[in-house]
């Protein structure tokens, strides 16, 4: 049922101001309730998989100049990357310091934005270089990172997407996602494909294409046991005990698109392979 929109707006501030980010602009807005139609499940084609290296903890990807450019986290592990595709090889890495939890990760005129989870920082550099352009402050968390050509989306783990301007992180617009039983949370890493953000949602097996116009979630690319059924790898390591990925977990984490010849990118944390799809 529709809220009247002094309710919508009261409910909206408290939520901001809840979650430690403060509105910066008067043309936030967010979303109506109304119901939603199923997503539609998407199909998709294996084209290649690439190699990963298994110690990466991905929490962003992203293609830029025929290059994968990739964030890692965890304490002390944390990194910005260079890599080549077709091989895996670290062309280059810049190390973060040992007290930052590097998160998402976009790429906006030759800048790259690096979000940290925590840390309140969006580190950011020069895409061609990987030199360090300085930081900008962040009032909440940071989970997945994207653009639409002209501002930063970030994601903080709830159902909400922060549309906010590049430079200053002024916020324009916050988006709630939300399908057909109500609000979705949780979402991640985040990727602008078509017009459409794609997004992970942490600890689930399935990527989501949500409209950036309505917040709704329009389709659905299932991926169950993906890794496992694709993998030519040795996977016992993901099941030693005592071991990172059983300690901080190996999900499905980490998404890529190549707009010239359509290609989606996926892996996930601590994955052997970087997995090349074709969207039916």
């Amino acid at each position: 049922m529709l809220r009247n929109s002094l309710l919508v707006i009261g409910i909206f501030v408290f939520s901001l101001y809840g979650c430690g980010i403060e509105p910066e602009s008067e043309t936030i807005q967010e979303n109506s309730s109304i119901s939603s139609p199923a997503p539609v499940s998407m199909g998709h084609v294996v084209l290649n998989a690439f190699p990963h290296d298994t110690s990466a903890f991905t929490q962003g990807l992203e293609v830029y100049g025929n290059y994968f450019y990739e964030s890692t986290g965890l304490m002390g592990r944390s990194s910005l990357r260079k890599v080549e595709i077709k091989t895996g090889k670290v062309i280059k890495k810049v190390d973060l310091p040992k007290d930052v939890f590097a998160e998402g990760l976009t790429v906006l005129n030759d800048t790259l934005y690096q979000l940290s989870w925590q840390n309140k920082l969006i580190f950011l550099y020069d895409a061609k270089t990987l030199n360090p352009l300085g930081t900008l402050p962040w009032s909440g968390e940071g989970w997945g990172i994207t653009n639409n050509g002209k501002q930063l989306i970030i994601s903080e783990g709830s159902d909400k997407l922060y549309f906010v301007e590049p430079r200053t992180l002024k916020i324009n617009n916050i988006l709630s996602i939300n399908d057909q039983y109500g609000s979705v949370n949780n979402l991640n890493e985040l990727e602008m494909i078509d017009g459409f953000i794609y997004a992970n949602r942490w600890q689930y097996d399935y990527i989501l294409k949500i409209d950036p116009s309505n917040g709704r979630i329009v389709g659905m690319l299932n991926l169950p046991d993906f890794l496992q059924k694709n993998s030519r790898a040795d996977l016992t390591y993901l099941k030693k005990q005592g071991s990172l990925a059983m300690e901080s977990g190996s999900v499905l984490n980490g998404i890529a698109y190549n707009s010239t010849t359509k290609s989606l990118f996926i892996t996930g944390k601590l994955w052997p392979e970087v997995f090349e799809l074709s969207l039916k």
